[in-house]
């Protein structure tokens, strides 16, 4: 390899160690708590070079939401394409999908929110990182609009807009599974995680216009659980 090359490969290297030192900080602390010299100890790098790379905290806490991010987008999109042609069944599987990355990727959820509802200081990031957010955004929203556009050709769906379906979709999941028992300031509704995910589907379902007879979820096929734990363990 020549010396640009070792160079490019070192710089990758030192990236890749800064967001997983960051990731570990983030998630133990969150962000307000979190520092940089807390980020210094988790990544065993110098504060310089650190600062190299990203401009400071809200940089980094951008770059660790892209991992996750990424994670969720590539889940949403092989449960689409082995769920098969049904866009009944792709719907709910892209529903127990996201359910699953809420309940087992509960940190990269947490920044997702923060960056979403409850962040001051977009205009201050870098542009690319918050493009490369948008960008990974808008490709989940559009695995869920591509099941119902499916849906709504073949006459199974009773909607009229497919994208802002899937939006207004993607927002009322995200509020009602923050609104179970497993958070500690709505566990007084007495509603646990698995109703909640139920009552979910069934009346997304018929949101749609998908009657009884028409629903066909279906599990993801065999050796599906054991495939997505390992594309996320990377």
């Amino acid at each position: 390899m020549d010396p640009k090359g070792r160079r490019a490969k070192g710089r990758r290297t030192r990236w890749a160690q800064i967001t997983d030192g960051a990731r570990k900080v983030f998630f133990e602390k969150g962000y307000q708590r979190a520092t940089i010299e807390d980020i210094e100890k988790a990544c065993g790098l110098t504060r310089g070079s650190i600062y190299y790379h990203f401009s400071g905290k809200d940089e980094l806490y951008i770059a660790v939401l892209v991992q996750g991010v990424k994670l969720l987008r590539d889940e949403l999109r092989w449960v689409s394409h082995e769920c098969g042609a049904d866009p009944v069944r792709q719907v709910v599987c892209l529903l127990d999908a996201y359910c699953d990355f809420y309940r087992e990727q509960k940190e990269y959820h947490r920044i997702l929110q923060h960056f979403t509802f409850g962040w001051d200081g977009k205009d201050d990031l870098r542009k690319d990182l918050v493009e490369e957010i948008n960008r990974l955004i808008f490709d989940c929203v559009q695995e869920i609009a591509s099941a119902l556009e499916q849906g709504k050709k073949a006459g199974l769906f009773a909607i009229e807009d497919p994208f802002l379906e899937s939006v207004q979709l993607w927002c009322m999941v995200d509020s009602a599974l923050g609104k179970t028992s497993d958070n500690p300031r709505t566990a007084f509704l007495g509603i646990d995680r698995e109703t909640m995910e139920a009552g979910l589907k069934r009346n997304i379902l018929k949101h749609l216009g998908v009657g009884d007879s028409q629903e066909r979820p279906g599990p993801v096929p065999a050796g599906s659980e054991s495939a997505a734990s390992s594309r996320t363990s990377r």
